[in-house]
């Protein structure tokens, strides 16, 4: 029997708020890959929001929520919307 932490599993995750910089894609690009999780999808449909869709085993996806509803110097943030996709 495998181990549900080792299955790697989809979420989508919506960042809203104010988006400080230009840098901000560049930031989440890296913050993603050195959370250990990978980054299929990122896109901003209106400049207040950024979806982005990760995989990853479910430990590193659950810390990839906690961080992203942490102030951080590129972002405002108002909302943190997550769904798992598979």
């Amino acid at each position: 029997m495998e181990n549900t932490n080792m299955v790697k599993r989809k979420m989508k995750l919506n960042i809203k708020g104010r988006f400080k910089t230009f840098w901000t894609h560049l930031f989440l690009q890296n913050k993603i890959k050195s959370m250990g999780v990978d980054l299929h999808e990122m896109t901003d449909s209106n400049p207040q929001k950024i979806e982005l869709v990760v995989s990853g085993t479910k430990d590193k996806l659950w810390n990839v929520v906690r961080w992203s509803k942490k102030e951080n110097l590129f972002i405002e943030l108002n909302e943190v919307v997550f769904e798992f996709v598979d």
